[in-house]
């Protein structure tokens, strides 16, 4: 995303704009009350290279804020009228007003490209569960004040950077002391680290060489989780049958050797293909003793993800009722365990009650897993696989099913920017979980086999939690 050129910004009337011959941030007085004789002004001042991107078509900018005021009176009972302390500030239009209250840190620049775009609180709340109020500041130009942003990222322990490059240096370790064993695991995660980036160029031959190596050393569950992904980059490149022989076979390995955990997995995987070949029955089937299994293991997060996944399949089938009540259970539970996403599948949920389309709405759903750190997070899905089929087919829904599925993969790509309400963990902690991954049997050194999730950045967000209950959110 390129840097907005602030200099020929359309601002609302009665709205000041400082002069920026660089055009690389931009400083707006707002008028505020008149209050005791005063006018009050906010200055909203952008942060430099804070812009990111919101969603596609939406973009934002951190900014401060301060409040000034300013005597009504003549000119000279202005000049008489200002106190000329360390807070004195001059306005654009050349007159003076003095600084009172602190300077805020909670406020964002929004803007939408498209000018028939219009922004409303319920989307405000839906990407910033805290924030307090949305105005208008121009033409597609808005304010949100009151996001409580995350606090600076801690620095990640030694080895646990870029789950791509820890797993690179895993892999020339291992290949240097001639471990098979662990230079099987490790291009397993080099794999996984690729596909995650979108990279299935690169992702292909590493994820081949340790398929290769597993099989050699007669290693089931490393050749199961090594299917897997393999089976998710077949499922991105468009083919859901060979996919789900490959889903399938890691299923059967999963049960041969009695792990629970990676059985759900393999079965969220096969729902997952079926939902592509649009079989929305054995997707349910799929899902639903996927789903089984995360309630018996107590793993919380992959349960609302599953009882999301059977809402889009009910929804699919058109079994309305069925669809809203799982639905509402995934939020419950989102909500329970504190998910500031928790908000914005609610918002899904309300607009398919009211029995919306996806037509017109946010296309979110085109995003893939490139990049997008929270695809590291999930383990289990790439979120862009949750985009449309081709069509409806007989008997299914055309309306809410959309909307389900523009839910899950719009969501995955909000934690990768600033102010969208995920929290970070204090430093202590993260250390604290990272030496916990670290000695844990279920730990490859980058990712946790156990929920798939790359545990660098896992660890960082205070709502997760280990799936065994090891450390809690």
């Amino acid at each position: 995303m390129g840097v907005r050129d602030w200099r020929n910004v359309a601002v609302e009337d009665g709205i000041l704009s400082e002069p920026n011959p660089e055009g690389n941030r931009v400083a707006l007085w707002l008028p505020g009350s008149r209050n005791g004789g005063f006018q009050e002004w906010e200055r909203v001042n952008s942060l430099p290279h804070s812009e990111f991107t919101v969603e596609p078509g939406i973009s934002a900018a951190a900014a401060t804020s301060i409040q000034v005021r300013q005597p009504i009176r003549g000119f000279l009972g202005k000049l008489l009228g200002w106190r000329n302390s360390d807070h004195a500030w001059v306005l654009p239009n050349g007159q003076p007003g003095d600084q009172f209250g602190e300077r805020k840190n909670d406020v964002l620049i929004v803007w939408a490209d498209d000018e028939a775009r219009s922004l409303d609180e319920s989307w405000m709340k839906s990407r910033w569960p805290t924030s307090r109020h949305l105005r208008i500041i121009g033409k597609n130009l808005y304010l949100v004040s009151g996001v409580e942003r995350p606090a600076e990222t801690p620095q990640p322990a030694p080895g646990q950077d870029c789950p791509r490059a820890l797993a690179e240096r895993l892999v020339a370790s291992a290949r240097t002391a001639g471990d098979r064993a662990a230079l099987a695991s490790a291009l397993a995660d080099l794999g996984a680290a690729y596909l995650h980036e979108g990279n299935a160029e690169k992702a292909v031959p590493s994820l081949g060489e340790a398929l290769g190596i597993a099989r050699e050393l007669g290693d089931r569950a490393r050749e199961s989780d090594i299917l897997g992904n393999m089976g998710l980059l077949t499922l991105g490149a468009g083919h859901p049958a060979r996919a789900l022989e490959i889903f399938s076979q890691e299923l059967g390995y999963a049960r041969e050797g009695g792990d629970r955990f990676a059985e759900k997995t393999a079965l969220e995987r096969v729902g997952l293909a079926y939902s592509k070949l649009n079989d929305p029955i054995r997707a349910l089937e799929a899902f639903e003793q996927a789903l089984g299994l995360a309630r018996a293991v107590g793993h919380r997060k992959h349960e609302a993800d599953l009882l999301w996944s059977t809402a889009i399949q009910y929804a699919e089938l058109a079994r309305r009722d069925e669809a809203i009540a799982r639905a509402q259970a995934a939020v419950d539970l989102m909500e329970k365990m504190r998910n500031p996403q928790a908000a914005w599948f609610a918002q899904h949920l309300q607009k398919f009650r009211r029995g919306e389309t996806s037509e017109g709405l946010s296309s979110a759903d085109q995003i893939g897993a490139g990049g997008s750190p929270q695809a590291f997070l999930g383990g289990s899905i790439v979120a862009g696989m949750w985009a449309p089929t081709a069509g409806p087919q007989p008997g299914q829904s055309a309306e809410g099913p959309g909307l389900l599925r523009m839910a899950v993969s719009a969501a995955k790509s909000m934690a990768k920017f600033v102010g969208s309400g995920f929290k970070v963990v204090p430093s202590q902690t993260l250390q604290q979980r990272l030496r916990t991954c670290a000695a844990c049997e279920h730990h490859t050194g980058v990712r946790c086999r156990l929920c798939g999730c790359f545990t660098s950045a896992k660890a960082r967000l205070a709502h997760e939690e280990c799936p065994i209950g090891k450390w809690p959110a």
